[in-house]
Parts: structure tokens; C-alpha cells; sequence
């Protein structure tokens, strides 16, 4: 059985107070926020049992007052508190303070052997990073943070750029593949599972979160003067002090910040990330946004998640996307929203929020005092809004945390070890005694801090060099920057229908699957969809690689979980799990438990209550897919069960509740008392493609 993963749960940041009005706050319900309607006995019964300190029966029955004092007792001497056996305001605000998953009592669930790695030379992959820091600094922080364990053991952390790594790191949010969900901004922030293979050992990071390393946004720039250092917030420019971006003293708009704390005294600058100076990823070389541009017959003139199904957001890069075809994707400003129903866009200053105007975030509105803003000038009407950036968790800090479940550790009960499950901020952060002990009972001692070899020094691009900076202060300078080209990130494009491409034509497909309620008809790198609820029939062809990034051409097999919608693919001996954006993969099917016999995957079933059956050859497995591991008994002979259809089906799919085994341009359909009721042609019964 697969440990259910060490989830570090981290205490929000409070950014600053809200400031003093004299009349009564009107309280709004946000759209696209959820709040918990739980009593405080049932927020107290639902945490003691989730993390150990009652069992499912007491759960199921109803917990005496008697039970409840003693589980209180327990809970409060594990978490340091004091000891009343009473469901008091410290309990209650340790209950609701996010936190690790992981139970506090009670043994784990894991596979036989100890929690530990069999060898010291470990490996590690960043499959892809969050937006909120630049890709060196993530880097960064991933480096130091395994130099915290490494400095104290015989381990070494080697990061690959391909291929399968002991610890696999992703960003993802909400349901991002692993059947361990994420909960939205703060709350759950990370987790990891224990070493082993397969997803063993692999650590995620909720991408819903604002990631800094603690002590506020992290902005990068680029040209200026001052070789890409990072801002300084607050800066000094004209007399004024700054805490963001800004565009005074340009007229091109382009948002600016000074990298010291005085622009006026020392004249250092660079440029903020602003979808105006440069895109990344798309097909436009790093081009920037150009306002407005036409897409599907709309004018736009800002960055749009129209069209696309992971809410990236976009623009052309010429006037006409529905002509050129030009894009690329928007980065996020200093000023990007976090949460609310707008991820990533820059809040819009002034807004109008209750018929009143305001120039900075505010927390009006609002039962905690968190600040936010609109993402449009006027949340009355518009009703698009998210958190203004805080202090954000520190990167490192969660990471160090999270690498030591991959490691092998549990959660610490001191306070001050780095393994406590709650998150605090450490300016000059030292690895505790505690924490020493527990890796050193894993590993033995090291050796002392390693050498750290020296970084390779970036390779300065080759881009023509402006004849004219901008200058902040020439304020009526018209001076633009030459933009720097990018290595196209690993995104998907807005996909555009290509009627030139006729599934009609198609003979057959490589896979077919239902996705969403639309079948899908997979075929050499393409696909088209079909749903019997649409009047325009097919839609199509889409880009495979565009949807979901990282597939090969041809796949084999696809289907998608019905609990948690996660889509997994399957092509010759590998396997990928997308949940929107966030993908996990490609893996070998060895680590589903299928065997090194089995051919390529050639069909799937939905069997319902996370059960699925996989085809392949003249066998079928059923699959646990929470656990990601067939059951016992499998695999087993497909006539035994599916009698009359054929055994060398190179399709298998659930559609309309109905089986159908795919075998050439034809179709047998079995019911779900395993009779065949109906042979037909895919190409006419199921795509209902004309005859001629």
C-alpha cells in the first residue's frame, strides 16, 4: 500500500493590517472562494480522526465527551499546547491553522523494508517551476535545500534534465495527478512521498501558492543597467518611495523598478516582467504582446485565457492571431493576483468595489483582512478579483522540509526542528539537533559540508544591443528595448480547429477515449473530438502535443479517471497522468505492476470506484488508480469475461456505458452483461461521418 503523502500544511503570512475605516464594513461573498460551514465540534471531530487521534469507528458512531477530552489531551501534548482535554480558542486556532496530512499518530502504510534510500548517490528532476520566481532562483533554492541534508550525511543530490530521477519535483494545483489534491492558496502547501519507486520519494508543491523566499516577491529584470539584478522594494524615485513596478517617468509603459533602494541617489534599474517587453514560450521568439490583436473575430487588447483549457494566459504577437497565427504566453507582473477567480492577472488600479474607488489593495469586503483587488476597473459589474501579493512561503524553506519526507523522515515534535509540520519564516535558517539525529539514524554521518563546485556563468546572448535605453527619467522618452530570445517553454498553445484535417479520411485511429464527455480520436500526433450533444459533429484536428505537452506522436491507450478527472496516456511501455497543466511522467508500466511480457497497452475500461481495467494483448489488469498499482490475481485471459469480441482489439473504450473492442475500421459493442449487441464501422455508427 502506497503512504498516503507527507503533506505540509504552512501557516498563512499576514501581509499588514487593513486599514481603520470609522463606518461598518460590508462583508461580500467572493466568487470563486470556498468557506467551510464546519461547527467547531465538527471541525474538532473531523480533525482528530484525519490525523490519528480517534479511530474511523468512533468516527462513524459519535465520540463521547469522554473520548473527546482524551483526544483533545493527545493532540494538544503532540502539538505542544497546553493540556486542558478542552476544545478551547488555542485548540480551535491550532485545528484551523493549515498544516501536514500526514496522521500524527498511528504507524505508516509503506512498503516492506525500512523508509530509506538503498543508495547515497541520489537524483533529482525539476519537471517544471512555478511562475511567481524566475527558473535560476527556483534552482537555487532546490540546490541549497538538499545541501541542508547532504552537509550532514553521505548522501549527494545530482539534478538530471531527463529521463526518470529518485525524486521528481512539480508544481501543480488542486487535483494534480497523485490522488492527493491540493486545497487553493494556503492551507496544504507541499508534499512528498517516502522513498521508494515509482511515485515514491516525489515531492509537490501546490502551485495555487505564492512562492518568494519569505520575505515578499521576488522580480527579476531584465536590460536596464544594473545585469539583472533583482528589485529593491521599497525604492526611491523622484522623492517617492515604491513598493512595486511602476511606469512613472515612461510614456511607453513599460513598468520599471530601481535594484537599490535609491534610484535617485545611485541610478541603478532594469525592466519588470510586462507582456509588453517580451512573451515566453508560444512561437513568437519572445515578442511581445501587441494590443489589440484579433482572435476568433474578437478584438482583444489585453492578455486572454480564451481558448484555452489550463487558464495560461496569452496574446498575439501580431494584429491578427486568426491570420498569423503569432503567440506567445504573458508573464506575470509584480502585481499578478494570487487565488480569487483571476490566477495570475495584475490587479487594475483605480477599481470600483462598492461604488467606491480604490487606488491600492484593500481588504474592504473582507472577515479577515486579507488584502485583494480587482483585476478589472470595476469589480461591481465585472466580479474578477484575487489576493495582492504578501510575503509569500519561502521556497527553500518547504522544499528543505519537504526533501526530508523524500528522505524518509516523519514529522518532528519539536518546535523548532525543521521538520515540525507547521511552516515559520527563518531568516538564517541551521538545520536543529533534532533533525540531524533523525537523518543521521537513516544514513549514518557525512563528512561535513561538501565542496560546492563553482556555477556555470550564464551565456551572455547574442541579441543586438539598443542604440537608446530607456531612461525612467526622461519622461518623455519613446525608446523601446530589443527583446531577448527565449527557449520556448514546455506549454500549450491556444489550438485553433484545422478543417483541413478530416478524421473522415482516417481508416483508423491509434486511440480513442472519452475525455469530458467528448470522445476523443487520437491519430499520428492529431486528434478530433465528437460529441453527440454537438450539431457541428466533429471538431478538429487539435494538436496532441499542444494539450498536453510532453505526449509522443502515436499513443496507444487513453482514458480518464471518473473521481478525479485525470487523464492518463499510455504509448508503447509508458505511461503520463495530465491533470490540467500539471503532468506527471512518462513512467514505465512496470510500475503499475505490469509485467515485462505485456506488450503495449491497447485499450482501457472504467470500472467505476477507481478501477480500471488495462488491455493488452489477449489479457486484461485491473487498475487501483489512486494507488497506481494493479490488484492481486491479474493479469487474466479476455475471453474468459469478454466472449465474442477480439482478442487482437488495438481500441478499447468506454462510451454511452457500453464497451466497445475496436479491431481495423469496425466496431464490436458489448453490454455491460458482457453480451455483443451491435458490429458496426467507427468511421459511419461512431463518428457518423457521411457515406458516399
Amino acid at each position: 500500500v502506497l503512504l498516503a503523502p507527507l503533506t505540509v500544511g504552512l501557516l498563512a503570512l499576514s501581509c499588514c493590517a487593513a486599514p481603520f475605516h470609522s463606518k461598518p464594513q460590508a462583508v461580500v461573498t467572493f466568487p470563486g472562494e470556498l468557506v467551510s460551514r464546519l461547527s467547531d465540534l465538527e471541525l474538532a471531530e473531523s480533525y482528530l480522526q484525519r490525523f490519528g487521534y480517534t479511530t474511523e469507528v468512533e468516527a462513524r458512531t459519535g465520540i463521547n465527551h469522554v473520548s473527546l477530552a482524551k483526544a483533545l489531551g493527545k493532540m494538544q501534548k503532540q502539538l505542544g499546547l497546553e493540556e486542558t482535554g478542552e476544545l478551547d480558542a488555542s485548540t480551535l486556532e491550532a485545528m484551523r491553522a493549515p498544516r501536514c496530512g500526514v496522521p500524527d499518530v498511528g504507524p505508516f502504510l509503506t512498503f516492506e523494508g525500512d523508509l530509506k534510500w538503498d543508495h547515497t548517490d541520489l537524483t533529482y528532476r525539476v519537471m517544471n517551476y512555478s511562475p511567481d520566481l524566475d527558473r535560476a532562483v527556483i534552482d537555487d533554492a532546490f540546490k541549497r535545500a538538499f545541501k541542508v541534508w547532504s552537509d550532514v550525511t553521505p548522501l549527494t543530490f545530482t539534478q538530471i534534465y531527463s529521463g526518470e530521477a529518485d525524486i521528481m519535483i512539480m508544481f501543480g494545483s488542486r487535483e494534480h495527478g497523485d490522488g492527493y489534491p491540493f486545497d487553493g492558496k494556503d492551507g496544504l502547501l507541499a508534499h512528498a512521498f517516502p522513498p521508494g519507486q515509482g511515485i515514491q520519494g516525489d515531492a509537490h508543491f501546490d502551485d495555487d501558492e505564492f512562492w518568494t523566499l519569505g520575505t515578499g516577491i521576488v522580480v527579476k529584470t531584465r536590460h536596464g543597467n544594473s545585469n539583472g539584478a533583482d528589485c529593491h522594494f521599497p525604492f526611491i524615485f523622484e522623492g517617492r518611495s515604491y513598493s512595486q513596478c511602476t511606469t512613472e517617468g515612461r510614456t511607453d509603459g513599460l513598468p520599471w523598478c530601481a535594484t537599490t533602494a535609491s534610484y535617485d541617489q545611485d541610478k541603478k534599474y532594469g525592466f519588470c516582467p510586462s507582456e509588453l517587453l517580451y512573451t515566453t514560450g508560444g512561437n513568437s521568439n519572445g515578442s511581445p504582446c501587441v494590443f489589440p490583436f484579433i482572435f476568433d473575430g474578437t478584438s482583444y487588447n489585453a492578455c486572454t485565457t480564451d481558448g484555452r483549457s489550463d487558464s495560461y494566459r496569452w496574446c498575439a504577437t501580431t494584429a491578427n492571431f486568426d491570420q498569423d497565427k503569432k503567440f506567445g504566453f504573458c508573464p506575470n507582473r509584480d502585481t499578478a493576483v494570487i487565488g480569487g477567480n483571476s490566477q495570475g492577472d495584475p490587479c487594475v488600479f483605480p477599481f470600483t468595489f462598492l461604488g467606491q474607488s480604490y487606488s491600492t489593495c484593500t481588504s474592504q469586503g473582507r472577515q479577515d483582512g486579507k488584502l485583494w483587488c480587482a483585476t478589472t476597473s470595476n469589480y461591481d459589474t465585472d466580479k474578477k478579483w484575487g489576493f495582492c501579493p504578501d510575503r509569500g512561503y519561502s521556497i527553500f524553506l518547504v522544499a528543505a522540509h519537504e526533501f526530508g519526507h523524500s528522505l524518509g523522515l516523519d514529522h518532528s515534535s519539536v518546535r523548532e526542528a525543521l521538520m515540525y509540520p507547521m511552516y515559520s519564516y527563518v531568516q538564517d535558517f541551521q538545520l536543529h539537533p533534532d533533525d540531524v539525529r533523525g537523518i543521521q539514524h537513516l544514513y549514518g554521518h557525512g563528512s561535513g559540508p561538501k565542496p560546492t563546485a563553482p556555477a556555470p556563468m550564464p551565456t551572455e546572448e547574442s541579441h543586438p544591443t539598443p542604440t537608446e535605453e530607456p531612461q525612467p527619467t526622461e519622461a518623455g522618452s519613446t525608446s523601446t528595448t530589443e527583446e531577448e530570445e527565449e527557449t520556448p517553454e514546455p506549454m500549450a498553445e491556444p489550438i485553433p480547429v484545422d478543417p483541413s484535417q478530416n478524421a473522415c479520411v482516417e481508416n483508423n485511429f491509434d486511440a480513442i477515449t472519452e475525455i469530458n464527455g467528448e470522445l476523443h480520436f487520437f491519430k499520428d500526433g492529431k486528434y478530433w473530438t465528437h460529441s453527440s450533444f454537438w450539431k457541428s459533429g466533429i471538431q478538429g484536428a487539435f494538436s496532441t502535443a499542444d494539450t498536453w505537452p510532453g505526449l509522443p506522436a502515436v499513443i496507444d491507450a487513453a482514458f480518464q479517471d471518473l473521481l478525479t478527472k485525470r487523464v492518463f496516456f499510455f504509448a508503447g511501455r509508458k505511461f503520463w497522468v495530465f491533470s490540467g497543466k500539471s503532468v506527471l511522467g512518462p513512467r514505465g508500466i512496470e510500475k503499475l505492476g505490469i509485467g515485462k511480457g505485456a506488450g503495449r497497452i491497447s485499450g482501457a475500461l472504467q470500472r467505476g470506484r477507481g478501477k480500471v481495467l488495462l488491455f493488452s494483448g489477449e489479457n486484461y489488469w485491473r487498475l487501483d488508480v489512486k494507488v497506481q498499482r494493479v490488484d492481486k490475481g491479474y493479469p487474466r485471459a479476455t475471453d474468459d469475461v469478454f466472449t465474442g469480441v477480439p482478442l487482437d482489439a488495438h481500441n478499447v473504450f468506454l462510451y454511452q456505458e457500453k464497451y466497445h473492442f475496436c479491431r481495423g475500421s469496425f466496431y464490436w459493442r458489448m453490454t455491460p452483461r458482457y453480451q455483443v449487441d451491435r458490429v458496426g464501422y467507427i468511421k459511419y455508427d461512431i463518428l457518423q461521418c457521411p457515406q458516399h
